[in-house]
């Protein structure tokens, strides 16, 4: 073997093994952050793979090589990332494109779609949907009412629209401007429960917004237009450590929505 060979080799299993390993890190890191889900799992599950070839490239590279079975599984291998590689690109247009467009100016209700609660306080995922609700409001005129959407859990002590509504409310949000939906408990039921309160407080030709983490703009979209809500998606920030697992999560959820016809 070369001498420039042997130092390719060598780049591609300290890139296999750093990578695998990062992902995997990734998995653990999040772990500490979120309950166990689809996109906390996944860069496991990719990094793993990665990091057994390039510890073992040489052994697993010969058999690869040898034999159509090998050579199955070389390519499957091969076909596999590179279809997650391409899907998740696109996905990632997808979401950022529906999450940069703009929202129209003053409407009548901006409604938070709910995403979990701590006791008594608000997810970090929620508290920045929160967040950017009341940014939202200080721009809007004094009819333009906010819809907190979510509601009690089994486990729950309090209802996720509560926990928001007294969120709001710290943050110096007048009460009389902020409507509970307390009954609902999907995202589905946070769209159809708001607009049945917006329709008989603001009429149904009410102007509508809804604001959620950016990753979830584009899908939440999609399915107010399924259900007949016109509303505009606003994008808030994600939580930093969280990100990459939730653009995973979505990917996944984005491609199984398209192919059961969904989107």
């Amino acid at each position: 073997m070369k001498n420039k060979e042997k130092v390719f080799i060598t780049l591609i299993r300290v890139f296999l093994v750093v990578f695998g390993a990062l992902l995997i890190l990734d998995t653990i890191f999040a772990a500490n952050f979120s309950n166990i889900n689809l996109g906390i799992v996944m860069p496991f599950v990719i990094g793993l793979p990665l990091l057994i070839l390039g510890i073992f490239f040489t052994p697993i590279t010969e058999f690869m090589n040898h034999g159509w079975f090998g050579q199955l599984i070389k390519w499957g291998m091969i076909g596999c990332y590179g279809l997650f590689t391409l899907l998740f690109l696109i996905t990632t247009i997808i979401i950022k494109t529906a999450a940069s467009r703009p929202m129209p100016s003053n409407p009548d209700a901006i409604i938070v779609l709910g995403a979990g609660i701590r006791g008594t306080n608000p997810s970090i995922t929620l508290a920045k949907r929160l967040d950017k609700a009341k940014e939202l409001l200080e721009g809007c005129d004094e009819h333009t009412l906010i819809i907190v959407s979510g509601g009690k859990g089994h486990d729950e002590v309090v209802s996720e629209s509560t926990v928001m509504k007294n969120y709001l409310i710290s943050k110096g949000v007048l009460a009389d401007r902020i409507i509970e939906e307390s009954s609902s408990t999907s995202t589905e039921e946070n769209f159809l429960f708001s607009k049945a309160i917006i329709d008989e407080m603001r009429g149904k030709d009410s102007s509508i917004v809804f604001v959620t983490t950016g990753f979830h703009v584009y899908r939440a979209g999609k399915l107010a237009q399924r259900l007949g809500i016109d509303a505009s998606g606003v994008a808030a920030k994600d939580f930093a450590p969280l990100a990459i697992n939730n653009y995973l999560r979505e990917c996944a959820a984005i491609v199984q929505h398209f192919i059961l016809g969904k989107l």
